[in-house]
């Protein structure tokens, strides 16, 4: 991905190489920014050659963070403050190749777009998958996109994408297969929707995942996918209740 597409420039480049520099290195930089919302008072941006960090002033001015030499340091002294960080997601987008294949074929027949009139199947979907692997989907009927994977009438894989943010046309999309039906390309075949429907409305497709989840990553790297780094932020402060 050598010309970065501009709407991921936009939303995951430009905005750690501004604030006011805190400090600087060859390999790390630390900024302070105003505007960030709580949620995302601190921001860690790890590329293959860089680590960018963008905090609020609160979190600039806890013991250690402003001395943090590098990710590991600031990792440290983040954990002292009080600041338990959700862990990093991989940032997944597309290579132009694989774009422009989904742009010349169509969606199997198997995978269609579901609407409100799907609850039924929908339901009887998410009563066999786990709690877990819905929430680190994110997937939900109502979202801006859905799409799902058929097996006769059963529906076997589900995938949906929103808007990411409101000024920037990144989808960010999420995918769950039903347990029974895993290892069969179900999963591809809906991210692959997700994708050619985002582009479709030229929105560049985004997949997110944390480093950790192997299946995830092997799923994303296997789709055409290339990750342009990770971005890790706080927990919600209610995450624990």
């Amino acid at each position: 991905m050598d010309d970065m597409n501009p709407e991921i420039y936009k939303q995951w480049i430009a905005p750690f190489e501004g604030g006011e520099t805190v400090r600087e290195a060859e390999a790390y930089r630390l900024a302070v920014a105003d505007e960030l919302d709580d949620d995302e008072r601190v921001q860690i941006l790890t590329r293959p050659d860089r680590t960018y960090v963008l905090a609020a002033p609160a979190v600039r001015d806890l013991p250690g963070v402003s001395d943090a030499r590098d990710e590991v340091e600031l990792r440290a002294a983040l954990t002292a403050g009080g600041i338990t960080l959700n862990g990093p997601d991989h940032l997944f987008f597309l290579d132009d190749a694989t774009k422009q294949r989904l742009r010349d074929t169509e969606n199997p027949s198997s995978v269609r777009a579901l609407t409100d009139a799907d609850r039924a199947a929908f339901d009887a979907f998410e009563a066999g998958v786990s709690e877990e692997d819905l929430d680190g989907a994110s997937v939900e009927l109502d979202h801006w996109m859905v799409f799902g994977a058929f097996e006769g009438d059963a529906l076997v894989a589900v995938g949906s994408s929103y808007p990411f943010a409101d000024d920037v046309a990144l989808a960010d999309m999420g995918v769950v297969t039903h347990p029974e039906h895993r290892g069969k390309g179900h999963a591809r075949s809906v991210i692959y929707a997700l994708s050619r429907g985002a582009l479709a409305v030229d929105h560049e497709p985004q997949y997110r995942c944390q480093t950790d989840n192997t299946a995830s990553v092997k799923l994303a790297q296997g789709s055409g996918f290339v990750s342009i780094g990770t971005w890790d932020l706080p927990l919600p402060d209610d995450a624990d209740e």
